[in-house]
């Protein structure tokens, strides 16, 4: 028999979600118990990675010993581990990130007591995203005034695998594990669709995030020329961005198709949400110039969102009108088909 969930656990780890994320809170609040508290965990724990390989103003070798120390410090007491953590913590310039930080071998602790089948999936995302964020890392090693780029279409299809793409696939083998009935597709279909959900969600931060990449020396997109003319010419980036723009609607159209063939109505609520964010966020990229910044969708309209999400989770024929109202549009509006 499992022991029923400890809400003292479940009130923490959303505390400590609250500051470091949006859109995602707004789902997790809302998913069933039995898997909350471990994709929690999971989020945290990534986030956590990701703080770290930020933390620009230490050496890049620091930041990489730190990763490279991560998965360990899941199944035992690290002093080396922590004693990292802590230094980069004193450099975080964002209050919730510096605190996620400091609460970190307590989330540690937490993913050491979950269920076995859950605590394995966590570790192996995890390792998945430590490895995404090492490779940049190097990649991205850069010194003053210079920039670099992917240089290959694969590179940004790994790239987006590794650290997004993995979890749509330990999100949906998660659900199979609690709910042997989790959709009325095959497993590996369902398996499939999560990864593109998650791949789509990292291409639109690729692509939202592409201008102020640039400024930091980075250009994930795989452009033909010195990624250094960006700077001054970023239409010449043009062409690439509409191409990976169309390729993220498609990878959107697929989580939408995820959405509607999984059964429990809180999962399809907190699938819905972001995909319907997703969707909102490419169209305002259509409209903005290439390597533009700042663009996102209003806390408004997040709210707005979150009712047809609610909509099509618990009823279908709304789930299929939302998506052709959402994710069916071509051509004129996203100008990236023809």
């Amino acid at each position: 028999m499992k022991a029923g969930p400890d809400t003292t656990l479940e009130k923490q780890l959303l505390g400590w979600l609250k500051p470091v994320s949006r859109s995602f809170y707004l789902s997790i609040r809302f998913l069933p118990r039995r898997i909350r508290p471990t994709v929690a965990t999971a989020y945290l724990l990534a986030r956590a990675s990701d703080t770290i390989a930020d933390a620009t103003a230490l050496p890049a070798d620091v930041r990489l010993e730190a990763l490279r120390l991560f998965p360990e410090a899941l199944r035992r007491d690290d002093a080396g581990f922590v004693n990292l953590v802590r230094e980069c913590a004193r450099y975080q310039q964002t209050q919730g990130e510096k605190a996620l930080l400091e609460v970190l071998p307590r989330i540690v602790e937490t993913a050491r007591k979950l269920p076995e089948g859950h605590r394995r999936l966590v570790e192996e995302v995890l390792q998945k995203i430590l490895r995404g964020q090492s490779l940049d890392l190097v990649r991205f090693e850069t010194g003053a005034g210079e920039v670099r780029a992917l240089q290959k279409d694969d590179e940004l299809d790994e790239y987006t695998y590794l650290v997004a793409g993995c979890v749509g696939e330990f999100w949906t083998k998660l659900c199979l594990l609690e709910w042997p009935r989790y959709g009325d597709l095959p497993g590996p279909e369902l398996v499939n669709l999560g990864v593109r959900f998650g791949k789509g969600l990292q291409l639109i931060n690729v692509l939202r995030d592409a201008g102020a990449d640039l400024r930091h020396g980075r250009c994930y997109l795989p452009v033909a020329v010195a990624p250094e003319r960006l700077r001054t010419e970023p239409e010449l980036a043009a062409g690439v961005f509409r191409l990976w723009l169309g390729r993220a609607i498609d990878q959107l159209e697929a989580a939408w198709t995820y959405t509607g063939h999984i059964r429990p109505p809180a999962v399809r609520f907190a699938c819905a949400l972001p995909a319907l964010i997703g969707i909102r966020t490419l169209r305002r990229l259509t409209q903005a110039p290439s390597l533009s910044h700042g663009i996102k969708v209003s806390r408004r309209e997040v709210y707005a969102l979150a009712a047809l999400a609610l909509a099509a989770a618990l009823w279908q024929p709304a789930h299929r009108w939302i998506g052709r109202g959402e994710f069916g549009v071509r051509g004129s509006e996203f100008g990236v088909r023809s």
